[in-house]
C-alpha cells in the first residue's frame, strides 16, 4: 500500500496554523503539558490587554496578529492541565519506528514528522487494523485516508488529544481543557466588551475551524 501524504502537508493551502511546513505539529497553538511560568494575575493581565486590542483594532492585519496571539496565550494557560501531548506524539513515532529498522536521520528539512515515520511503515502490514499503546497511557490508531496513505489520531483521557486526518494537525480538548479554556474567554469577553459595549458578541472560533487567515504555511 503505498503512501500519500499530498492532503496532509504538501498542499500548503491545507496547511493549518497547527501544522509546520515540514509536516510537525506547531506547538505554539497546541496546548501540551508543561509548568506554567507566569502567574494568574499576569494571565489575567496578558489576556485583558489582548482584549483591549481587539475590541480597538481597526484592519484586519491587525485582528490576524491578536487572534494569533490570543491562541498562543490560550495554548499556554492551558498547559497546567493538558495532557503531554508532545510526548505522546514522540512516543507515536517510537511506536511506528520500532517495527523498522533505526531511527531515521533528517532529510534537509528537520527533524521528520509522524507522518514520514508512516511513509516509511510501508509493507509492514496493515496499520488501519492496528491499536498501538503508547507510553503515558495514550493510543495510536493509523485510519486510511480517501486520498491514500495513513492518518495519526493519538486518543488519551476519553479525547482525541492530537489527530491528522489530512488536513494538517489538530486536537481535541480534555474536560479539564475545557473548563479552563472557559475560564480564559470568560476573562477576555468581559474586557473586550467593556472597552466595546456590544454585549451580544461570541467567542471566537478555535483556529480548526476554517478561517481564511488560518490557511498559511507556519
Amino acid at each position: 500500500m503505498g503512501i500519500s501524504l499530498n492532503g496532509a502537508v504538501n498542499s500548503i493551502k491545507n496547511v493549518t496554523i497547527a501544522t509546520l511546513g515540514t509536516g510537525q505539529p506547531n506547538w505554539s497553538y497546541i496546548p501540551s503539558a508543561a509548568k506554567q511560568e507566569k502567574t494568574q494575575a499576569e494571565f489575567i493581565a496578558e489576556i485583558k490587554g489582548l482584549a483591549r486590542n481587539a475590541a480597538t483594532a481597526t484592519n484586519k492585519a491587525d485582528k490576524d496578529s491578536i487572534d494569533r496571539q490570543l491562541l498562543q496565550l490560550r495554548a499556554e494557560y492551558l498547559s497546567d492541565v493538558s495532557p503531554d501531548r508532545k510526548s505522546l506524539y514522540q512516543s507515536a513515532k517510537n511506536a511506528i519506528a520500532k517495527s523498522g529498522n533505526t531511527n531515521p536521520k533528517c532529510r534537509g528539512i528537520g527533524e521528520l514528522s509522524l507522518l514520514d515515520f508512516l511513509e516509511q511503515a510501508d509493507g509492514r502490514g496493515n496499520l488501519a487494523e492496528r491499536q498501538l499503546p503508547l507510553a503515558g497511557g495514550g493510543t495510536l490508531t493509523c485510519p486510511i485516508l480517501s486520498t491514500g496513505g495513513y492518518g495519526a489520531v493519538i486518543e488519551c483521557q476519553g479525547a482525541k488529544v492530537l489527530m491528522n486526518t489530512g488536513n494538517g494537525w489538530s486536537y481535541e480538548m480534555t474536560p479539564a481543557e475545557l473548563e479552563k479554556k472557559k475560564q480564559f474567554y470568560s476573562i477576555y469577553w468581559s474586557e473586550y466588551r467593556s472597552v466595546k459595549g456590544n454585549s451580544g458578541l461570541t467567542e471566537l472560533p478555535d483556529y480548526i475551524e476554517e478561517r481564511g487567515m488560518f490557511d498559511v504555511k507556519a
